[in-house]
């Protein structure tokens, strides 16, 4: 079986009959005696034509699936006919409790119970089961009478404990469904990590399938985009652009700069902000998302160290989730950036990302330096270990500046929570569309960190080429991020920290 975090069902298997006959007795027998097989027929839904071609094409079969994995009403009636070598076996069927709002992330098996995708798939060894050996006593018409012996004993799949919270995924699911039409996107897909333990709370995509219609299980709606779709980040990268200067020594804290006067070119064009910023200091360039103060600051830092920092928070490495499809995103190296890319990485351009990867240097951020392995099942508290990759002090600083986003004159304004004080980051970036840039097709993103005065947990949000209102992240993402939050951390049992 597959549980959540507090021990709530999501996928279990169920016994089911399935219809066997044994067709080299049968057709032995109806070339002497001519037995009536048309109800059964009738009962199963099988047409003579069909029954004839299995009596031909699968004649030394003594065991073959009529039907599999039938209801039990059909399998008393098929019963009381009473037909000489038609008889049932035992087997399994997977039902899923967690509804459309799990689907992508635990996925599906197929008619043998093999896992398919998601979770099912990735720990199929360890959820399946090995069936017994009995060995029968038979009437002369094949029909077991008596169980003579247990020759092996069956053996059940283990229980899988997930790190995610049935009832936090569902608030998800929501949100993520309503914002999804309401803006006519075409995707949106949230992660939401204890940043403590590393567990993901929860994972949510939409669109979804409904696990009991198979029609439903296209090749978008299977995927759990949080770990398969790549995308430039934009600026959520800004706040480690920042952090790498700082830690280098390429600036100070007072470090101040005047955008409207500074001049840059960028792809033989004028680097622009969505407007005349003036003057910022850091955490005004982080606060008001300033594209010119980013790039100017990461052109006075060496390629080498910038590199370094995204390479330690595994910015194109992989997370070591064992999850199908997963991806890595991609970092070149630094010796194959331009002049251009030293400056547009530290908006997010040039740089690919997955949602699992954004949330996991944001986690890192959050624990002050200290990286942990994500994982999306239920974690002993004893076996958390953590390696130090940021400077601990230079990322509280960081993060102090990110309070200011979810502040008046903040990109991330609609992200602020009554009760928690949240520390966050905007991001916009265009979807290449038929290997270039689109004009109009935009990836809007959030990242955010709560309580910002003693972090527990990181959110991070996607919503994809939505077609209605402004596409930036402090439009579409950071809303999100506010329903999420305020719906969740009460069950979560996070104190506010905000009177």
């Amino acid at each position: 079986m597959i549980y959540d975090r507090n021990g709530e069902i999501l996928a279990m298997s169920l016994p089911k009959k399935t219809l066997c006959i044994n067709v080299f007795e049968v057709k032995k027998m109806l070339e002497i005696e001519n037995i009536d097989y048309t109800q059964l027929l009738k009962l199963t839904g099988i047409s003579k034509k069909k029954f004839s071609k299995i009596l031909k094409k699968q004649s030394n079969k003594k065991e073959y699936y009529l039907k599999r994995k039938i209801n039990d009403s059909l399998a008393s009636k098929i019963t009381k006919l009473n037909l000489p070598y038609i008889y049932f076996i035992d087997e399994y069927h997977r039902v899923y409790l967690g509804g459309s709002y799990f689907s992508n992330i635990i996925g599906f098996t197929d008619i043998d119970d093999n896992g398919q995708s998601g979770i099912e798939y990735a720990k199929n060894k360890e959820l399946s089961s090995t069936p017994g050996i009995k060995k029968v006593r038979k009437d002369n018409l094949g029909r077991s009478v008596e169980l003579i012996e247990l020759v092996k004993k069956p053996i059940s799949g283990q229980n899988i404990y997930l790190s995610l919270d049935k009832r936090v995924q569902l608030i998800g699911y929501n949100i993520l469904k309503d914002h999804v039409k309401k803006s006519r996107a075409d995707s949106a897909s949230l992660v939401l990590v204890k940043n403590t333990t590393g567990e993901i709370i929860s994972m949510v995509n939409y669109p979804s399938f409904n696990p009991k219609n198979r029609n439903e299980m296209t090749g978008q709606n299977i995927r759990n985009k949080s770990a398969t779709y790549i995308f430039e980040p934009g600026s959520t990268m800004k706040p480690f652009a920042v952090y790498t200067a700082l830690e280098t020594k390429s600036i100070t804290y007072d470090y101040m700069i005047d955008t409207s006067l500074e001049e840059m070119q960028l792809m033989n064009k004028p680097l622009k902000d969505y407007k005349d910023l003036g003057v910022l200091n850091l955490e005004g360039i982080i606060q008001k998302s300033s594209n010119i103060g980013a790039a100017t600051i990461s052109r006075k830092t060496e390629k080498e160290d910038i590199y370094n920092t995204l390479k330690d928070l595994d910015f194109g490495n992989s997370l070591y989730i064992d999850w199908p499809g997963m991806q890595d995103g991609n970092l070149h190296h630094y010796s194959k950036w331009s002049n251009d890319e030293h400056a547009s990485i530290s908006f997010g351009y040039g740089i690919s990302s997955t949602l699992l990867h954004l949330a996991n240097a944001y986690v890192t951020l959050a624990n002050y330096g200290k990286k942990i392995q994500l994982t999306y099942e239920k974690k002993n508290k004893d076996n958390i270990y953590y390696d130090e990759v940021l400077n601990d002090q230079i990322s509280k600083d960081i993060i102090n500046m990110m309070k200011s986003v979810v502040e008046i004159g903040g990109t991330g304004n609609k992200a602020k929570l009554e009760k928690y004080s949240v520390a966050g980051k905007t991001g916009t970036s265009r979807i290449i569309d038929n290997g270039r840039y689109s004009t109009n097709k935009h990836n809007a993103i959030f990242v955010g960190i709560v309580p910002a005065s003693k972090p527990e947990y990181v959110a991070a949000i996607i919503v994809r080429n939505p077609k209605k209102g402004n596409a930036s992240g402090g439009k579409q993402a950071a809303p999100i991020f506010k329903e999420l939050m305020s719906h969740s951390l009460n069950i979560l049992k996070v104190y506010p920290d905000v009177k």
